[in-house]
């Protein structure tokens, strides 16, 4: 519990684009948080950081942080393959936890954080952000209402044409091509997110793949002109779903999209449609079609007596007041481990899915 109200302290680990862009210029807007240090391995990343957001202390490790630093709150912000190291360090200090996604390589790993948060008492907190989006919840109740009927499959295009070209980018992007990274964990992830919310957990799956582009070049920022060689993974995942409730699904995901008008997301019932037609930072609800005779309805309808204009998210830091609200109410937090650990073990089973042309079975729940 917060003692004489005072803000939660943060420390941000990484300094690079996302934490720039999501995390340290609006701790203070999402919550009654201020962040006292950041963490970087390149000390002129932390420097910069503490210049730019008036931080007053950084350090160049995690063990240096966790040893001189009076924080209540990890955010993770650092590459994908340091996420598990660094997420054990800060578990095993007893302090609560965000972790960018994916936060582990493999279901065994994230199953060893989950289990050292509790030993701990701990909160720990896994994004990405849709279980926390308005207009997932906006969808999610009208499904609950019969709004659609019966829902009967779902799809999720999550693309975009690549880090080296939709973002301007000061750190060399080819991390991304490396094994450990890829579409599929900084993109897939997401789509996979968004349909087991809304349809619960998956039983089995099935997916075609690619290298679409093998060899790419950077954009802009720094490293504009770079030629990368992009072949070691595929950029292009078309996954399949089968849900536990026996409903089914569609995920398209990669870096293989330069331009798309397909809707980010549909939910199809026996009668009518929910449609995600504009991004999620943008969207202030689906739209609707909804076939039902017996009112003298068909076709597309506003959804304003639906519900009341949503609040905006701010940022993607809006997992900071999920994990505060968990700390404070001694609850369990919005955006759980365990949902990220199924998410994870279908993007960890989809090598053998496309390798073997088969079905793969699920294990994990949430």
């Amino acid at each position: 519990m917060m003692m004489n109200n005072r803000p939660w302290r943060v420390a941000v680990i990484g300094c690079g684009m996302f934490a720039n862009a999501q995390y340290l210029p609006n701790i203070k807007k999402e919550a009654n948080a201020e962040c006292v240090a950041v963490c970087d391995i390149v000390p002129e990343r932390a420097q910069q950081a503490c210049r730019k957001y008036g931080i007053p202390e950084w350090y160049a490790s995690v063990e240096e942080l966790i040893e001189k630093c009076d924080f209540d709150i990890a955010i993770d912000v650092a590459s994908i393959q340091a996420h598990h190291e660094i997420n054990m360090a800060i578990l095993g200090a007893g302090k609560h936890l965000i972790s960018q996604k994916p936060a582990a390589s493999t279901v065994e790993e994230l199953t060893e954080q989950i289990e050292l948060a509790k030993s701990k008492s701990v909160k720990f907190v896994c994004v990405p952000i849709h279980p926390m989006r308005y207009d997932i919840n906006v969808a999610k109740q009208m499904i609950h209402d019969g709004v659609i009927g019966e829902p009967t499959y779902i799809k999720c295009n999550m693309e975009h044409g690549g880090p080296e070209y939709f973002q301007y980018r000061d750190a060399d992007p080819s991390w991304f091509f490396e094994k450990g990274a890829g579409a599929l964990v900084d993109m897939g992830v997401h789509g996979l997110q968004i349909v087991t919310t809304l349809f619960g957990p998956v039983k089995s799956i099935s997916c075609l793949a690619a290298v679409t582009d093998g060899e790419r070049t950077v954009r802009s920022g720094a490293y504009n002109g770079l030629k990368m060689k992009t072949d070691i993974i595929p950029d292009e995942y078309m996954i399949c779903l089968t849900f536990k409730n026996g409903k089914i699904g569609f995920v398209d995901t990669g870096f293989s999209q330069k331009a798309t008008k397909t809707p980010q997301l549909e939910i199809y019932g026996r009668e009518g449609t929910i449609s995600f037609t504009k991004p999620y930072m943008e969207n202030k609800r689906p739209d609707v079609y909804m076939d039902c005779p017996q009112r003298g309805i068909r076709g597309w309808i506003s959804t304003e007596s639906w519900e009341s204009i949503p609040k905006k998210l701010i940022s993607q830091c809006c997992c900071l007041r999920d994990i505060i609200d968990a700390i404070e109410g001694d609850c369990e937090p919005v955006l759980t481990p365990e949902h990220a650990r199924h998410i994870l073990e279908i993007m960890c089973k989809i090598p053998d899915a496309i390798e073997s042309g088969c079905t793969v079975q699920m294990k994990t729940e949430f």
